[in-house]
């Protein structure tokens, strides 16, 4: 069984989280790309032709974006021609800190658009207003897109992690993407913004350090959350390991070391056996199942799974597979069940058809099958299979009775009902489980 790699889930938990992250901010950055579109409107015709030739670079850039969170998009772009190492190299980046076509693209894409409304080139015809809200966008943009780079999942993968230069860089992108701005974004003709607006929107990326402290906090909580269920689920495992698959082998384990152990219970509590280690296999697995409340249907798939294979297809679980059992007619009925088809089936019995019945008196098995049955010899022999299956359910308070029939053999075995539970699936809405209203 494998333990539990702390760098691997923090890597697992990374992606899963960066997954919808990245799908939104994809989405923000093309409303705040759609909001700088909007500002063009105030802008004279030449300044807005400049501005929208500027700002294709970024739009493209966003829905390269969007394609790279889409491996579906991905696939089809790579059946056009001249895209196919476009594409193999945008795969080949996910799940890395590493720079990407993408990530160039819209760095390219933000420089332009900043340079729309402040820089050395801004556009003279927009109203200081419309300058201001567009500067805005745009450096909000820009530290959208960088914020992805900052909390992408690369940063924590085991496989291929990071190199060095990298995560040096990581821990600078605030004071350089800070620096870009300042001297990107600088009032260097009179048509800027006010020195105010200038500072503090090169002062944005310092609040890169506070998210990416959270994402981290959240990680760690995750991974810790998903290590203490790991160990939990382990010890619950070990628990129900000892307590339903240990006793019954060290059962079987007793019979086997009697001087002259008797065959057939041996056979049974092998039988026993595999279908715990089966039911325990199949609870590990679903973990909707109620360990304390089983339906029938779930033991007769378990019987299924653990008689030759070339029996299984002439056994049909005709009714009762939504009957609920409790803990003690379970046990009952994985004991019984396995040995009432094996004892068909050795009599010569080519199909089986199995029905159960439960409520609040007795659980009822009925078995039709196509064999000639059990001999009266086989019942007159105090150790063999169906005198010892007899024996057990008249511990029970119940019985076994075996009848030929012209179409084969009916058998009809029954014991008093142990639990409260058994048989709830059965009682109508509204009805008492006494027989009143």
């Amino acid at each position: 069984m494998r333990g539990f790699d702390e760098a691997q889930v923090r890597f697992s938990t990374a992606v899963r989280a960066a997954a919808p992250l990245w799908a939104a901010g994809c989405w923000i950055r093309a409303g705040l790309l759609a909001g700088v579109w909007v500002t063009l409107l105030w802008a004279d015709p030449a300044d807005r032709a400049r501005g929208a030739a500027q700002l294709l670079v970024g739009t493209g850039a966003v829905l390269l974006a969007f394609a790279h969170v889409r491996p579906e998009v991905l696939a089809a772009l790579g059946q056009v021609p001249g895209l196919r190492r476009l594409v193999d190299h945008l795969t080949s980046t996910s799940g890395r800190a590493t720079v990407d076509a993408s990530g160039l693209a819209e760095g390219a894409g933000a420089l332009l658009a900043t340079w729309l409304f402040a820089g050395p080139f801004p556009l003279a015809s927009l109203p200081p207003a419309a300058r201001l809200v567009g500067l805005t966008l745009a450096v909000l943009y820009v530290w959208e897109a960088v914020l992805q780079a900052v909390i992408d999942p690369g940063w924590y993968s085991v496989e291929q992690p990071p190199p060095r230069a990298m995560r040096v860089f990581r821990r600078t992108f605030a004071p350089v993407l800070s620096t870009i701005i300042l001297v990107g974004a600088a009032p260097y003709t009179e048509h800027a913004v006010s020195t105010t607006a200038w500072l503090v929107l090169s002062a944005t990326p310092y609040l890169y350090y506070p998210v990416w402290a959270a994402f981290d906090v959240l990680l760690r909580a995750s991974v810790g959350h998903a290590g203490t269920s790991h160990l939990l689920n382990r010890q619950e495992i070990a628990v129900d390991l000892h307590s339903r698959v240990k006793n019954s082998a060290g059962l079987l384990q007793r019979y086997v070391d009697e001087p002259a152990p008797v065959l057939a219970e041996v056979r049974s509590l092998a039988r026993e056996v595999l279908m715990r280690v089966e039911e325990m296999r199949r609870d590990v697995l679903d973990v909707h199942r109620d360990q304390r409340r089983r339906q029938f249907g779930d033991l007769w798939d378990t019987t299924q799974r653990v008689l030759p294979s070339h029996w299984r297809s002439a056994c049909v679980l005709a009714e009762g597979g939504a009957v609920v059992l409790g803990p003690a007619d379970a046990q009952i009925a994985r004991r019984v069940l396995p040995d009432l088809l094996t004892n068909a089936l050795n009599a010569g019995a080519g199909s089986v058809e199995l029905a159960c019945r439960a409520d609040a008196d007795e659980v009822v098995l009925t078995v039709r099958d196509d064999g000639p049955g059990v001999t009266a010899a086989d019942l007159d022999r105090p150790h063999g299979s169906a005198a010892l299956l007899r024996q057990r359910l008249v511990l029970f308070g119940g019985d076994i009775e075996w009848t030929v029939t012209g179409a084969g053999t009916l058998v009809r075995a029954h014991w008093r009902t142990q639990s409260h539970e058994a048989g709830t699936r059965l009682s109508p809405p509204g009805t008492d489980r006494r027989g009143g209203r």
